[in-house]
């Protein structure tokens, strides 16, 4: 392990397996001597990787999720989209090899479920899929929940599988990038939902975020504490992440 300035420790890992999910979600498996020390334990919990960069430039730190740790095996997966050599995380992912190293920071952040929620209402783009997808999979038994997802395409959606009392409402952007088409919002605000004794949890593009927080608290007069949100990334922003 070694240290940047502000003191957050970085682990030193090493890629042991890759697999693509979808055909444009690829999973990036780690191991390090330290990482069974982390505190990892909530759902969304996100993680910065350097990944290497062409000639010189030092390595491009990236947030992405981890979407499964195991801590026997001192293993974290994460999940990275796929959209070609536009960014140096999907340009080194979609070159990535086993036996790679790379630094990784963290954890931060994650979603503390709300265990006396009636419901969960989700929102995000593709790259909100894998912190979305943890939620899911963390809700108490009976809890009902509403997420609205932006893909490519309908072989995405094979990303995940709702349980029973989860509905998921995909939303298809074709060639367009998802989180930029206006299709999420318009799907929330046409949707019925309950909003009594609810959570909601929104990520991905910036804008589209904080357009669906904004009819949410306005329209639906859902409280703000019941309200999560990031913005994962911004377009025409490179390296852009805010929190509500």
């Amino acid at each position: 392990m070694h240290t940047l300035r502000n003191n957050r420790t970085l682990h030193q890992t090493e890629v042991v397996d890759i697999i693509d999910v979808t055909p444009r979600m690829r999973r990036i498996t780690i191991v390090g001597e330290s990482l069974p020390l982390l505190g990892i334990g909530l759902p969304g919990q996100w993680m910065k990787v350097f990944v290497p960069t062409p000639g010189d430039e030092p390595p491009a730190g990236r947030a992405y999720t981890i979407r499964q740790f195991d801590h026997a095996a001192g293993q974290i997966a994460f999940d990275v989209v796929l959209h070609g050599d536009d960014g140096p995380g999907s340009r080194w992912a979609g070159r990535a090899r086993r036996g790679d190293r790379l630094d990784v920071g963290g954890p931060r952040a994650g979603h503390m479920i709300d265990r006396s929620a009636a419901s969960y209402i989700l929102a995000g783009d593709a790259t909100a899929l894998p912190a979305i997808a943890a939620i899911l999979e963390a809700l108490p038994d009976g809890c009902q929940a509403a997420a609205f997802l932006e893909v490519a395409d309908k072989a995405e959606e094979r990303y995940l599988t709702p349980r029973p009392d989860q509905t998921i409402t995909w939303l298809h952007s074709g060639t367009f990038v998802p989180g930029t088409t206006g299709l999420i919002e318009r799907a929330v605000k046409a949707a019925s939902l309950e909003t009594e004794d609810c959570q909601v949890w929104i990520a991905g593009e910036s804008s589209m975020m904080r357009s669906i927080r904004a009819h949410l608290l306005l329209d639906r007069r859902i409280i703000h504490p019941a309200i999560e949100s990031a913005g994962y990334w911004k377009l025409g922003t490179a390296d852009h992440r805010e929190r509500d």
